[in-house]
């Protein structure tokens, strides 16, 4: 998966669901009474449509053998129009007992009302579950005003990849002749350098050290590196015109026009590039590992993002496990019972390109060995999410505009962040 869609915010359809029921999303009683013979049936939606739906299914099937009382309904909805069925099913009723919440949209959907708290079922979770079980960006993520909303599953934080292949080739090696990757901006300059390569002598290169892939978490990990980000930390004006943003992307800017390392971004594929062996470096989340591994021939490993500014920030996020806020009593409890089997069986989850949020998963032998995963998993006190504001999703449309025209040149950086936060500023007044 990516990040959180990018579809029509929650407000419209909630304004929508006001218009044509005269009731505020989140208030529908449920239509379903949860039964299916003596069996209590609990819905599961997500957006897992790729192998990380395989997982998914495979951990949800042995929590059924091992709780026959309970039948797990699992659907899986594109990300694509994934929202605005939740939206649509908790403003009419058949909302799931369970649902995935990414954590770029959780701050929109509880602040309708839409969500349980879940802080009475975590309190009394046998054995008991407390926040020293999570690491904390994920378990902060779950919050709104105070009250908790969600259960973090995992967290997704963007990486270095890099091809060992082409870093042995370069000479870019350790004492034991293993690739060694960059962790200091001076350091992924000099093997950017040596990794972009004009191999066929048409005076381009043929092999870059490094390609842009998506441009907004790749911005966001400059930004926060230096102290920047969308809005200001009251998440009331934008902030992408601030000295930190504009450093940062003028050195973004700079891997491309002055040290002529990345190509351009426009009409390439930079991530099918580096699967293909000509790009050596690229930042992802963990959520595409999968296609690494099934891409016949490549070499690669996982790294920590290097530190390119004065400080450490990656971008990230997380899945998130909710229930709507009108589920009965008995349907909650037993979908509680399902997300903490998935909160306690999430060793399986990261197999499948994820970082379990839970810290007795990530620090145990088994997760250590998924090598790409636990690379990842450093960066944990690091993590910087999308802004958690309510109208951060509608942000966007501003946002990746002015990302692009940056790196283009279509505009200097300094005009398109300014653009874009007078767009933010506009958007942020709104009521």
């Amino acid at each position: 998966m990516r990040i959180a869609n990018r579809r029509r915010p929650l407000s419209i359809l909630v304004a929508l669901c006001i218009v044509l029921t005269g009731v505020r999303c989140g208030t529908a009683p449920t239509d379903q009474d949860g039964k299916d013979g003596n069996k209590i049936v609990v819905n599961f939606w997500n957006g897992f449509t790729g192998p990380d739906g395989k997982t998914m299914a495979a951990i949800v099937k042995q929590f059924q053998t091992e709780n026959p009382d309970v039948e797990v309904k699992m659907q899986i909805i594109p990300w694509g129009t994934y929202y605005d069925k939740l939206t649509l099913s908790l403003a009419y009723g058949g909302a799931p007992d369970v649902f995935i919440m990414q954590a770029a949209r959780f701050t929109e959907y509880a602040s309708f009302n839409t969500l349980k708290p879940m802080a009475p079922l975590i309190a009394s979770a046998k054995p008991a579950l407390t926040e020293k079980d999570f690491a904390a960006v994920p378990w902060k993520a779950t919050m709104y005003h105070g009250t908790q909303y969600a259960l973090p599953l995992d967290m997704h934080p963007i990486g270095l990849y890099y091809n060992t292949k082409l870093f042995k080739e370069a000479g870019i090696v350790d004492d034991k002749g293993q690739a060694k990757p960059p962790t200091t901006l001076t350091e992924f300059l000099d093997d950017a350098k040596k990794l972009t390569k004009d191999t066929d002598g048409d005076g381009r290169p043929d092999q870059w050290g490094f390609a842009y892939t998506f441009q907004h978490t790749n911005w966001l990990t400059f930004a926060h590196q230096f102290g920047g980000d969308i809005v200001t930390p009251d998440g009331k004006a934008g902030s992408m015109s601030s000295p930190a943003c504009l450093q940062a992307t003028h050195l973004m800017c700079d891997l491309i026009y002055k040290y002529k390392i990345a190509p351009k971004p426009e009409g390439v594929d930079s991530w099918l590039a580096f699967r293909q062996g000509k790009v050596a470096m690229a930042m992802e989340g963990i959520y595409m590992l999968s296609s690494l591994q099934q891409q016949p021939g490549l070499q690669f490993a996982g790294a920590p993002v290097p530190q390119f500014g004065p400080k450490q920030g990656i971008w990230g996020g997380s899945h998130l496990l909710c229930q709507p806020a009108t589920i009965s009593p008995e349907r909650s409890q037993a979908a509680w019972r399902l997300m903490r089997y998935l909160s306690d069986h999430s060793l399986a989850w990261g197999g499948g390109g994820q970082v379990p949020a839970r810290l007795d998963v990530q620090d145990s032998p088994k997760f250590q060995e998924m090598t790409v995963q636990a690379q990842f998993a450093r960066e944990k006190g690091y993590v910087v999410y999308d802004p958690q504001i309510p109208k951060a999703n509608a942000l966007n449309q501003f946002v990746d505009p002015a990302i692009e025209a940056a790196l283009t040149q279509f505009q200097t950086p300094e005009d398109a962040m300014h653009d874009a936060d007078q767009r933010i500023d506009q958007l942020l007044k709104r009521p």
